[in-house]
This record gives C-alpha cells, structure tokens and sequence, in this order.
C-alpha cells in the first residue's frame, strides 16, 4: 500500500482529488484500493525541553549552563496528538511512503522528522507540487523522485531547528540568571531572529526620538 503524507490537510485533499476514488476517513483518504493519502498539520513534533533531557534541569542554575541537549529528543504537539497517531498507525501500514512536504527545507523536515521518529524502513518517494489544485498534482504524480535526493535539504533544517533551540534555551536561561543578579524579574527571553529584530526596533526607536 502506498501512504502519501501531506503538510497539510489541504494539500492531503488536492493529492486525493489527484488519485480519484475518494473515501474520507478519520484522519486520512482511501483512494482506490493502493493509495492511501493522511497529512500533517503543520509539525506534529517538536524538540523536547531541558528537563526531558535532564529532570535537574527543571531548575534555572548557572552552574548547568550550556545545557546539554544532544542528541536531540522530540515529543508530540498536544494539540495535533491524534493525527499523529494516525500517521504512525499508516506509516505502518505502508509498502512505500510517499514524501508530500511543501517544496523547501522546512516542508522537507516536516515529514522526514515524522518518518525517523517512527524508525521508517519503507522506500519513501518525494512528490513536489507547487500549485494547490489537482492538475498541479496530477503532474506531479509522474515525477515521483526518490527521496534521499533530498537528504542535504531536512539536514539543513533540522540543523537550524535544533541550533535555535540550544541558542534559545542557553542564553534565555544565562541572561535571565544575569538579569536576576541584578534585581530584574522578568524572564529575558533571547532567540537567534527574535532578539537581532528586537534590537532593530529599538535602534530605530531610540534614532527618532534622538532625531525630536
């Protein structure tokens, strides 16, 4: 049997329109009697918290920092567990998977995370569609490449998925703990994009009021 997993259930529902013979199920389409089309919802995953790692790292101590956080770990998203669920029971179920993440490196993780949290052995496919309608992925169904092609494209997004979270994690915790030594608080929340655009604003606010 061949599952397709989607990014999203919109792009699960232009696939099945794709594959014809449509049977809505919990979670997934039955279309025909060897495909079977189930999506994500966005990530269905996401890295694991210090404690999960360490339990004594539920405590913010400087002594602990950096955090030692590799390998990395996942854990379900609460609010998508049950689609999981349904992915997993699927990927099970499959003699080949069809990869149907968004066309980029983050479409890429979305699914291959999915396929190695679940130790996948079923020769996975890539399906890349580019166009949300089912003449977009009917086209696509005839150029099904093998997905290790794209192995350099999930390493390259679950290095920066995994970077963000020790930069995250380590410098929140260290200026937090250095803010507390000096009476402030607030946590200080720090992240490799969110703090360069916070100081943008800042810059910019500080040069206009200079500038009155």
């Amino acid at each position: 049997m061949r599952v397709f997993i989607a990014e999203k259930p919109a792009l699960g529902q232009v696939i099945a329109e794709a594959l014809g013979t449509v049977i809505r199920k919990d979670g997934y389409f039955e279309c025909g009697s060897n495909n079977i089309v189930t999506w994500c919802i966005g990530h269905l995953l996401e890295l694991a918290p210090p404690e999960v790692h360490n339990p004594a790292y539920k405590n913010w101590v400087q002594a602990d920092l950096p955090l030692r956080l590799r390998p990395a770990k996942y854990q379900p998203i609460a609010r998508t567990g049950d689609q999981l669920k349904v992915v997993q029971q699927l990927i099970g179920r499959a003699s080949e998977i069809v990869h149907a993440g968004d066309p980029d490196d983050e479409g890429q993780l979305l699914v291959d995370e999915v396929l190695v949290h679940f130790g996948n052995t079923a020769p996975v496919k890539r399906i890349l569609i580019n166009d949300m309608n089912a003449n977009a992925a009917r086209k696509a169904l005839d150029g099904l490449r093998d997905n290790r092609e794209f192995y350099g494209l999930f390493q390259k997004a679950l290095a920066r998925s995994i970077g963000d979270q020790l930069y995250g994690f380590n410098m929140t915790r260290a200026c937090t703990l250095a803010g507390r030594a000096k009476g402030v608080k607030s946590v200080l929340s720090v992240g490799r994009v969110q703090t360069p655009i916070l100081g943008l604003i800042v810059n910019r606010y500080l040069a206009n009021k200079s500038h009155a």
